[in-house]
């Protein structure tokens, strides 16, 4: 057997010098070795239990260039299996108790750091081949075992040959991000298991005071495991893992940040790198669940988490104007994505918006970082609001750094991420109105154009965005007239393979060319309506829209609604669509009020005067812009305020309000009745205001025009109306103020309280009131 084994040995090394040649192999020479090999071992499978034999095995393969072990003639074979069947018995063998000695040590870790260091140099063609040899059934049910045990005593977590799994696990993620298989998630649950574990946050509580980690098993739960996780492609399957991290980390790492925040200045690179992977962690959540509501405590805890990392950044700059520290770059680049994601929450957006950072986040756009940059953009996308961009210096300022930054990124090939995502960005803030004009002020349009139409560039990744850019221009008087001389540029899309894109191009020169036509056709009055209602909606909003649907079907309205916002119907059958309604009805939501073609169906629904009742589908939400003069005036439903099932009624309440007085309307117009409102409410409301029920009080406010009322009274009746008159009799002026100042605060339609209208509910509803209360006044 001793002579077999030197023969065995000299056959691996003596034809290719391994020691001299080392990476000099050629694929040729590799494929020889191998085949030799396995001619050996087909003559004497006792070989295969040989330690011997098989470290000389894997010195071969570690010394080779790695490249070329991943050549398609070399990546298939034999040599590879026999080797993941080896370490595959060492696993088990370790997991058992078993010790080794210091050859099988070796192999144990080669083997793994083999297989990753063939993982970097894999391509589209041998990753199958690569991802057959590591995804082996028993191989990662043995590395789920592994985690498993990790994660519940902290087993392996002293031994050093934990390095092995980490070279393996490292091999498995780099496979699973270039080709993911988002129906196969290997280790992900037990990987989480592991973040989750008690012993997870000690040690990472213990490495904040390490410059370097040099214990194996501290990098592996620290590092491997949530790079994993980072790493991973991640979706709404794994909502619920994501939120088990969240509720074993949230607190203690809070805690600690604020406890530690003061003394950033103090932290090592070792702290922000684990800053980092733990704030990705308690983010991923947000970012997969934004529209779910946070409840107290989560939100507190992020909340503090806000408050300590726009602390530390104010402390930053305000110490250095220009950073040269890499700490500071680092612990910026830290905070500002994370910070970023967390806008993603509509209850920490409203939070950040309130701490007034805007000027803050305009300085760190000026830092010669491309991350810092980027995610400063991403947050002004978010943060900004139409109340900022009243501010002209503000939007003078946003314009002229997108117009900037995008004129230094247009062309260069080595920045195209950071161009997609400048236009991503510009895309979100050119919905306010006052950024457009300065947009097209500083001549950015001729640069939008580029993007649109030059095809050198990518459809979906820059003409896509680019050409809902413009969309969002044509309701800017003076880029709509600086559209029309780039017509024949734009309408050669309209043809465009890419759907999307026709789509956008086709809203275009509707805009252009058909949206006037559309608004000065004849008005059919009294016309048998096709549908009781149209439901205008963004996609965002779909879920509870389609609850409004449902429950709208159920009481026989024949409704339109867009499900699946079809993209064959083009913006003059919308048009018709909405010509062929009866109602309106808008979901009104911050994605309403940026999506263009939400903006599109509302307009031509308010200026063709139809009936159009706001439907509010976001928590606290208050309308602006273009949106709130749409809405301004009408009475609006607050799907969020108010239980599903009672907004519904007030809903057909309201639907079943106007239609009967519509009626109305038409039979006082019949006969040329002067003083309509006046006569029909002696007919719809009892003499005496004590005998009013709450419909009576909303009908009043309605058809006397009293709108701003209409929300602070919702739940009144004659008798408390009648109080209230009372009250304002003895001191109408402070009676006044009162009543303004609550509008302010609790009309959702941004109605405010003048004193004409105050003075005519006064004299209106004076006249239901008992003549003798009248004389005692």
């Amino acid at each position: 057997m001793m002579e077999k084994r030197v023969h065995f040995e000299n056959l691996i090394k003596q034809p290719i010098h391994l020691q001299e040649q080392g990476e000099l192999m050629t694929v040729e020479q590799i494929k020889q070795s191998f085949d030799s090999i396995i001619r050996k071992i087909d003559e004497n499978n006792n070989l295969l239990s040989d330690k011997q034999l098989m470290k000389a095995i894997v010195e071969l393969a570690i010394h080779s260039n790695e490249k070329n072990l991943c050549d398609p003639t070399i990546i298939n074979h034999r040599v590879f299996f026999i080797l993941r069947d080896y370490y595959l018995n060492l696993i088990q063998c370790w997991r058992l108790g078993e010790k080794f000695d210091d050859i099988s040590c070796f192999i144990f870790e080669t083997i793994s750091n083999l297989f990753l260091k063939m993982s970097s140099h894999i391509s589209d063609c041998t990753i199958s081949s690569l991802k057959e040899l590591i995804f082996h059934e028993t191989l990662l049910n043995e590395i789920n075992q592994f985690l498993k045990e990790l994660s519940i005593n902290g087993k392996y977590l002293q031994d050093p040959q934990i390095k092995s799994i980490d070279n393996l696990l490292r091999t498995i993620q780099r496979l699973e991000r270039i080709n993911f298989d988002n129906k196969k998630d290997y280790l992900f649950d037990n990987i989480v298991k592991c973040i989750c574990s008690s012993l997870f946050i000690e040690i990472f509580l213990q490495s904040l005071n390490q410059e370097n980690i040099d214990d194996v098993g501290q990098r592996f739960l620290l590092n491997t495991c949530t790079d994993y996780i980072y790493s991973h492609s991640t979706d709404k399957q794994h909502k619920q893992c994501l939120i088990d991290i969240r509720q074993s980390l949230l607190r203690p790492f809070t805690q600690w940040l604020i406890q530690q925040s003061s003394l950033f200045r103090l932290w090592n690179n070792r702290i922000i790198i684990n800053l980092r992977q733990i704030c990705f962690l308690l983010t991923l959540s947000i970012q997969l669940n934004r529209f779910i509501i946070l409840d107290n405590d989560i939100l507190n805890y992020y909340c503090q988490i806000i408050d300590s990392f726009i602390n530390i950044l104010y402390s930053i700059l305000q110490s250095d104007n220009k950073i040269n520290n890499k700490l500071s770059y680092s612990l910026i680049g830290t905070i500002i994505p994370n910070l970023y994601t967390m806008t993603l929450s509509k209850q920490l957006e409203k939070y950040i918006q309130n701490k007034y950072i805007i000027s803050l986040i305009l300085k760190l756009t000026n830092y010669e970082n491309d991350e810092i940059q980027l995610n400063a953009f991403k947050i002004l996308s978010s943060l900004t609001t139409e109340q900022e961009t009243k501010n002209i210096d503000y939007s003078n300022n946003i314009a002229d750094l997108f117009i900037k930054f995008l004129n230094k990124v247009i062309d260069d090939s080595n920045q195209t991420l950071r161009f997609y995502n400048l236009l991503r960005c510009l895309k979100n803030l050119i919905q306010y109105d006052q950024i457009k004009d300065e947009f097209i002020k500083h001549n950015g349009l001729p640069l939008i154009i580029r993007c649109a139409t030059d095809i050198k560039y990518k459809p979906l990744q820059v003409q896509q965005p680019a050409l809902e850019i413009l969309f969002a221009l044509t309701f800017n008087k003076e880029a709509y007239q600086q559209l029309k001389t780039y017509s024949i540029q734009i309408k050669s899309f309209l043809f465009s393979s890419h759907q999307g894109i026709s789509q956008i191009v086709e809203r275009i020169f509707w805009k252009l060319e058909k949206e006037e036509q559309g608004l000065t056709k004849p008005k059919i009055h009294d016309k048998n309506y096709k549908y009781d209602i149209m439901l205008s909606f963004s996609q965002s909003d779909n879920e509870l829209c389609l609850r409004i649907y449902d429950e709208l079907l159920k009481d026989n309205f024949r409704v339109w609604f867009d499900q699946d916002e079809t993209l064959a119907i083009t913006m003059n059958e919308k048009c018709e669509i909405i010509d062929e309604c009866e109602y309106f009805l808008m979901c009104i939501s911050d994605t309403y009020k940026q999506n263009c073609y939400c903006r599109c169906e509302a307009t031509y629904a308010f200026e063709r005067q139809y009936k159009i009742i706001p439907l509010i589908v976001l928590s606290n939400y208050r309308p602006d812009g273009w949106l709130n003069r749409i809405i301004n005036g009408k009475f609006s439903i607050d799907f969020i305020k108010f239980d599903f099932n009672l907004a519904i009624i007030k809903l057909k309440n309201e639907i079943n309000r106007q239609r009967k007085y519509s009626k109305i309307n038409q039979q006082q117009d019949s006969i040329l009745i002067e003083t309509p409102i006046e006569i029909s409410i002696d007919n719809e409301y009892p003499l005496q205001i004590d005998q009013w029920t709450n419909n009576h009080v909303k009908l009043f406010l309605i058809s006397k025009n009293l709108n701003p009322f209409l929300e602070i009274f919702s739940e009144m009746n004659g008798n408390l109306l009648h109080e209230l008159y009372r009250m304002c009799l003895t001191n109408r002026e402070s009676m006044y103020h009162t009543l303004k100042t609550e509008i302010s605060t609790f009309n959702s339609n941004n109605e405010s309280l003048t004193l004409v209208i105050y003075l005519r509910f006064l004299n209106e509803i004076q006249k239901y009131i008992p003549s003798l209360v009248i004389n005692q006044k």
